[in-house]
């Protein structure tokens, strides 16, 4: 923090794009994105299969280069770092968690949790010590000695937990961290991160469930490369600029307003006027339409086909129809 009292992120993204190239084309993951995180925050980046969530945490996380764009881990551009120094980078300023675990099958969730500090060139006799506190801290410390296919899955993310913050990183980067567990385990996973979150500790976690995201204080929304939401969770997420359309007419002259914007009743993204289906989780959003309607209802303005004698939507008598 500043002289001033301005919060400075701790990790900051600039205009990053990522061009992968396949035989002959060309494939834009990231089309310009910037993003910030600030020392404390917990933040969730969601987006679907293929939007560039994953590709943005590999980036910021230093395990792989942008095409172009900067990455800037506590005010240090790290661009310009050779690999050597990009390694020494990730060791004393992140802390991974995977979605798969990760963790060496034949050593003990002590021998995994030390990794770290071996690469950071910590003396055995210390690093087992913080290898032990920091498994103590994810309630392991009954299982020190167990390798992982003697521990269940939400016991083994909690090894990855202990891995992630036994060298006191700057900030935790989790890629899908509830995502290969059970309900009662991912929320235990949830719960020590809030726990760490509570204590200080800077938090971003790729999900593609909203249900997860809604549990950060910030959410990032990434489709086909590119930001296209950010919001604090609890407050209203911003809605884009629709285009204006006419009032439309029904019976009697009366005008009703046309709904310009199509809302995601699963996650809550503003979609085009005419998307049937979501352009962030791909539920739908509206019924197919129907063919050829043409036939105002007077009482709620439903159009229906122009056989149609009584309104499909509530029923009642449509204006010079008559059955039979």
């Amino acid at each position: 923090m500043s002289e001033e009292g301005q919060v400075h992120p701790v990790l900051m993204a600039r205009d990053l794009r990522k061009v992968y190239q396949l035989g002959d084309s060309e494939v834009h993951a990231l089309k310009g994105v910037s993003v910030a995180i600030n020392q404390g925050e917990m933040v969730a980046i969601i987006g679907t299969s293929g939007s560039g969530k994953s590709t943005l945490l590999q980036i910021i996380g230093l395990l792989d280069r942008p095409s172009s764009g900067g990455v800037f881990i506590d005010g240090q551009e790290v661009g310009r770092m050779a690999d050597g120094e990009l390694a020494r980078m990730r060791n004393r300023k992140l802390g991974f968690i995977f979605q798969s675990f990760n963790l060496m099958p034949h050593e003990t969730a002590l021998d995994n949790v030390e990794v770290p500090l071996q690469y950071a060139g910590l003396k055995s006799k210390e690093g087992r010590k913080m290898a032990a506190e920091a498994l103590a801290a994810v309630g392991l410390g009954d299982r020190m000695d167990h390798r992982p296919n003697e521990l269940s899955g939400g016991q083994r993310q909690r090894v990855a937990i202990a891995r992630a913050i036994v060298n006191q990183p700057l900030v935790i980067l989790a890629d899908e961290p509830t995502g290969a567990l059970d309900v009662s385990s991912g929320r235990d996973v949830l719960n020590i991160l809030h726990e760490f979150n509570r204590q200080g500790r800077t938090i971003v976690m790729v999900t593609h469930d909203p249900s997860i995201a809604e549990q950060a204080q910030r959410i990032i929304r990434i489709s086909d490369g590119l930001v296209v939401e950010e919001r604090r969770v609890g407050s209203p997420g911003p809605v884009p600029p629709q285009p204006v359309q006419p009032p439309r007419v029904v019976a009697g002259g009366a005008a009703l307003p046309v709904d310009t914007t199509r809302t995601c009743p699963g996650c809550g993204t503003v979609n085009r006027p005419a998307a049937r289906f979501c352009r962030i989780c791909g539920a739908q959003i509206i019924a197919p339409a129907a063919p050829a309607l043409a036939n105002s209802c007077g009482s709620c303005g439903t159009e229906n086909r122009p056989t149609a004698a009584f309104c499909r939507i509530c029923g009642a008598r449509i204006a010079g129809r008559t059955t039979g």
